[in-house]
């Protein structure tokens, strides 16, 4: 098993309660617990962490941790009781009870009532009334054990006194600094603790991958699947240890679904982690992340259509992307997205006139111009539609490239013809209504719904019997009304769009109406103010709805015409390296 670890490019199919018991280990846990306390340290000021040897590391610093815990825990308690003396004054709880020997009994209380005059006592009892904030604090003095105080409740004594619980308080705050220099100190060492963690995670995968060997006396056999081009390396591997093992390779069975490798350009690779959130394809299926990528980046740029924002959200994913990318790979996919979104932004920004949402006074160089007022939101509108038809078109066409037999082609080119015979009749009576080809096109667009209707009718189903195939017939055409609501979410692009756009100059004319009242001295760093805050908050609120419509347009109304999902990922059994 070491020898196929270091090969790291054999995937070996455990057991999934197995897989998630790796990662809950209590050892992993613990390292992993360290790992995340050290990060709040890594700049903070610090004191040399002294000669600590690596195995003795990780119970060292969840040494320091729970003492800091407890520390901090005392430190409430005591801030807590310091907040509840200092109504009293500073005295010694233990003078109360040399003088309970004498018959002398000494009580807190607290009024039930604002008023102080509410407080009925004895008349053989003192009181001393030592803070009226709220309701009224007050110490009562008597030589009765038992005294009834109406209107009041009890209160009992406090462990300490008030100089000698912000004594402790002060030590206690003391101790708490020197654990944080000495814990900073330590978080200089967190690449030699992710070492540890890396080498535990190695180690304990090794033992559980020896759960999938088929073990007999004097045999064990291992299965797994590895990319062909790396046939060689394994062999080498093997060869080179001088263990005698036999390896034989051969290609996946018609029933078996091995793991998933994909294997994408630069710019299509992008994809694959937003893709990861829905599912990967299975062995044989259809990959969609050359169907995905241009279109979510597409209309990513449709939703946010600024050119401006595109060119801040561009910015910040470089800068992002050269700070945080070396220390965590795993940002390179998902920030270099985020530029691609960005282009896709500006170049919609730019065709539309969308700039930081402002008014230009000429409009000439605007190749589509959309906005509220000055252009024709309308053509927005048409063009998010015609994007809709688009997209679902081509999700029909790989379905029917998916489709296992003639009978799902059938389906697919059948629902394809009434959408396109749909939008023909739509686009005549909007456009082309006066037209000489008018009646042709209406002629069109009604026989490929005639059609389309017609081979839903008789190929929905695959039933024998043609009035059970009639009767599942009629029911898939009634589910052909779904179309309508599923071209119309695409509308959904126009809005956030023509939305964007519209905060954007709501913005600009809000910074404009204030800068014209308050004058240019407190006018000038208000509108400032405005600017940056609002169109801040209409960037990050329309990222993120850009990202999720774009990303729902995908999930809901076009992968579920070809794609399901349900592919494992190629994960090779090897060294974890940090």
């Amino acid at each position: 098993m070491a020898l196929l670890q270091g090969a790291g490019v054999v995937h070996i199919d455990l057991p999934k309660e197995k897989i998630s018991k790796i990662a809950d280990l209590p050892e992993l846990k613990r390292i992993d617990a360290v790992l995340k306390a050290l990060d709040k340290y890594v700049n903070a000021e610090n004191r040399p962490a002294g000669d600590i040897s690596d195995d003795q590391l990780v119970p060292h610093i969840e040494s320091l941790l729970h003492r800091l815990g407890e520390t901090t825990a005392r430190l409430a308690h005591l801030e807590n009781l310091i907040a509840d003396l200092e109504p009293w004054g500073d005295f010694n709880p233990a003078h109360a009870e040399e003088l309970r020997k004498h018959n002398l009994y000494v009580n807190r209380y607290r009024a039930a009532q604002k008023d102080p005059k509410a407080i009925k006592i004895p008349d053989d009892a003192y009181l001393q009334v030592v803070s009226q904030k709220r309701y009224p604090l007050f110490f009562v003095i008597s030589h009765r054990l038992n005294l009834e105080v109406f209107h009041a409740t009890l209160l009992g004594w406090p462990e300490m006194g008030l100089e000698q619980a912000r004594r402790e308080h002060q030590k206690l705050s003391q101790q708490q600094e020197e654990i944080k220099r000495s814990l900073a100190g330590l978080a200089l060492k967190k690449e030699a603790v992710q070492k540890i963690y890396l080498e535990t995670l190695n180690r304990e995968t090794l033992d559980h991958s020896i759960a999938a060997l088929y073990q007999q006396e004097y045999l064990f056999g291992l299965e797994g699947w590895l990319p062909a081009e790396n046939e060689s390396l394994l062999r080498e591997a093997v060869e080179g240890s001088g263990i005698p093992l036999k390896l034989e390779m051969r290609k996946p069975a018609p029933d078996e679904q091995p793991p998933l490798l994909l294997k994408n350009n630069w710019f299509i690779r992008r994809i694959e982690p937003l893709l990861k959130l829905y599912g990967l394809p299975k062995y044989r299926d259809l990959d969609p992340s050359y169907f995905f990528a241009p279109f979510m980046i597409l209309f990513f740029g449709i939703c946010l259509s600024d050119a401006g924002y595109g060119l801040v959200f561009l910015l910040a994913a470089h800068i992002m992307e050269k700070k945080l990318g070396p220390k965590n790979p795993a940002l390179i996919l998902p920030l270099k997205l985020c530029k691609a979104f960005a282009v896709s932004t500006i170049v919609v920004g730019l065709i539309t006139g969308s700039v930081f949402g402002y008014e230009f006074a000429s409009r000439q160089w605007i190749l589509l111009d959309v906005s509220v007022g000055a252009g024709d939101p309308m053509l927005f509108f048409y063009l998010a539609l015609g994007m809709g038809v688009l997209h679902l078109s081509f999700s029909y066409l790989l379905g029917m490239l998916q489709a296992n037999n003639f009978q799902g082609v059938l389906q697919k080119l059948a629902t394809l013809l009434v959408l396109w015979g749909g939008v023909t009749l739509v686009s005549r009576n909007i456009w082309f209504a006066d037209a000489s080809y008018s009646q042709m096109l209406y002629y069109a667009g009604s026989g490929l719904i005639v059609l389309g209707l017609l081979l839903t009718l008789i190929f929905s189903s695959d039933h024998k019997n043609w009035l059970a195939r009639i009767g599942l017939g009629l029911w898939s055409i009634y589910g052909l009304t779904g179309l309508i609501g599923d071209l119309l979410s695409y509308a959904r692009l126009f809005g956030l769009g023509i939305a964007t756009s519209a905060i954007a100059s709501v913005m600009n004319q809000l910074a404009g109406m204030v800068y014209g009242s308050a004058g240019p001295v407190l006018g000038i760093p208000l509108a400032v103010l405005i600017l940056i805050a609002g169109h801040t908050f209409n960037l990050a609120l329309s990222i993120l709805g850009s990202t999720v419509h774009s990303a729902r347009l995908h999930f809901v109304e076009a992968f579920k015409n070809f794609f399901q999902g349900g592919g494992i990922e190629y994960k090779p059994f090897k060294t974890e390296r940090g």
